[in-house]
């Protein structure tokens, strides 16, 4: 007569991968809110610049605006960035912090930094 051995995960086996999946799924709640919002607004920005409406610091500030309005980006306000405007080509500074907290007293904190202009070439 033969044994059998037993096939297939055992309680503890069952909870650990329970326990990364879950962690794993945190870290993304918690990272990709964020890293999205980065990434709009760094494609409202290009889009900005390509429409055309980087004529004057205060157009371009309405433009953004509205286009944060549009895409539902609450966190970050046209205000947030550095303009320079020099030999009639504007520069926009993205420079912020955004912290989101993780477990119990642990945060994350993400810095995000990217300069735009009218013919600077952007890649992320």
């Amino acid at each position: 007569m033969q044994r059998r051995q037993q096939l297939g995960m055992s309680y503890m086996g069952v909870l650990l991968f329970v326990t990364i999946f879950g962690g794993i799924i945190k870290v993304a709640a918690v990272v990709g809110g964020p890293y999205y919002d980065n990434y709009s607004i760094n494609k409202i920005i290009d889009s900005l610049f390509r429409d055309g409406r980087a004529d004057s610091i205060e157009d371009f500030k309405r433009g953004l605006s509205d286009r944060f309005t549009i895409n539902n980006i609450r966190d970050k306000t046209p205000e947030d960035f550095k303009y320079t405007f020099a030999d009639k080509k504007l520069t926009v500074e993205v420079d912020y912090e955004v912290r989101k907290p993780f477990i119990g007293n642990l945060d994350v904190v993400m810095h995000f930094k990217q300069i735009h202009g009218s013919e600077l070439k952007n890649d992320y």
